[in-house]
Order: structure tokens, then C-alpha cells, then sequence
């Protein structure tokens, strides 16, 4: 909630749903890909970090009613989604969708473990962090969620069939803000760890 009033967005009556293809999926220790197009075109030039607490589904389910959400879920892990601010701004203002500022290569990081929902009892108390170069950024606690689980879980269950595997991020605290080549971003959160990973500029690959 703290985040829709940091971007001064409309609060949305239901969950804004957006795709992060498979692309964008990088484990704990892997390096973020700031590409190289980006960098050094002043017009698109912000890549921002946002700390998250994911859900991973367990089985197949479809229509999930709230009260039965927790049957379908193995676990839970840390996810940073990471956005290509600029470009999301200027989406948003043409009113298209958010897919191309969301689910460029790397701009997934998942990780470090995943933790059953047994051993979370309530993933709605949970602290959750950020740190950039070693600096706290983000800080608040999963009770803030603008959307329940469960809520999040049969909304999204309307619309698709969810298959074993699947990961559902459920959004960010404030104190969003830009990344870029040589930073370390640490995203945590109680129970779960510390998903660790460093930027680099798309040119340091090879």
C-alpha cells in the first residue's frame, strides 16, 4: 500500500496483473543484465529494484476459492522485480501494457531458498527488506500487502489455469529506486533469507 502512495497511482480496486516470462529468472549470486540500450539512451535510462515476497504454486487449480488458497501453495521465496522505470512510465501514459518494462532478461531474481507454507504459519507478518550497496532502501512487513494471498490467489485463478511451479509475486514496499552497473542489491525477508545479486552492464558478459 505504502508503494501506491509513493508513486502517487490510483489504489486499484484489484490486482494489476502482468507477466515475467521465464527469461527474466535468475537465481541468488547470478548478475542482473542492465542493457547496454538502456544505459545510454537518457530517455529510458532508470532500472529501478522492488523487494517482493512470492508465492510458488504447488498443483495444478483453477477457480481457487480464497478460503482453500493455502492448498495450492508449496512455499514461499524472495523476489526482486526488477523495472525499467522510464519505460513503464511512458506505457502507463499511453495506456499500454507493463510487459516490456517488466520482463527484460535477468529482471527476475528469485531466490535463495523457497520455505514451506507449513513452516510460514502467517506470510502476512513477515519483515522485508532491501539493502543497495549496503544501504537500506526498502524496509516494512508483509502485513502492508495491498491484496491477501488468498485474495491474490482466486483473483488471478479466474483467469488462468495455475500449474505446479508457477510464482506469484505479491508487490513492494516504498523506497523504490534506480540501480545501476556495479551495485549490489540484498533483498530479504523474515524466514526466508537474503537474495543477493550484483548489476552489471550488458557489455561485461563476454
Amino acid at each position: 500500500m505504502d508503494h501506491i502512495e509513493e508513486t502517487k497511482l490510483e489504489v486499484p480496486k484489484e490486482p494489476v496483473l502482468f507477466p515475467k516470462t521465464i527469461n527474466c529468472l535468475i537465481p541468488h549470486g547470478a548478475p542482473i543484465i542492465y542493457p547496454r540500450w538502456i544505459h545510454d539512451n537518457r530517455k529510458f535510462n532508470r532500472i529501478d529494484y522492488e523487494v517482493e515476497l512470492a508465492f510458488i504454486i504447488k498443483d495444478k487449480c483453477k477457480y481457487v476459492k480464497a478460503n482453500k488458497a493455502y492448498d495450492h501453495i508449496l512455499g514461499y521465496t524472495i523476489f526482486n522485480d526488477i523495472t525499467a522505470r522510464k519505460i513503464q512510465v511512458k506505457d502507463i501514459a499511453s495506456r499500454l501494457p507493463w510487459f516490456r518494462s517488466k520482463a527484460l532478461d535477468t529482471f527476475g531474481p528469485i531466490g535463495p531458498r523457497i520455505v514451506s507454507h507449513p513452516e510460514i504459519e502467517n506470510p502476512h507478518n513477515l519483515k522485508i527488506e532491501l539493502k543497495l550497496n549496503g544501504e537500506i532502501k526498502q524496509s516494512s512487513n508483509t502485513k502492508h500487502l495491498l491484496f491477501k494471498i488468498p485474495e491474490l490467489l482466486e483473483n488471478i485463478s479466474q483467469f488462468f489455469t495455475m500449474e505446479p511451479g508457477d510464482i506469484v509475486a505479491t508487490g513492494t514496499p516504498s523506497g523504490i529506486g534506480p540501480i545501476k552497473p556495479g551495485d549490489r542489491i540484498e533483498a530479504s525477508i523474515e524466514k526466508i533469507g537474503t537474495l543477493s545479486n550484483r548489476v552489471i552492464l550488458e557489455e561485461e558478459l563476454s
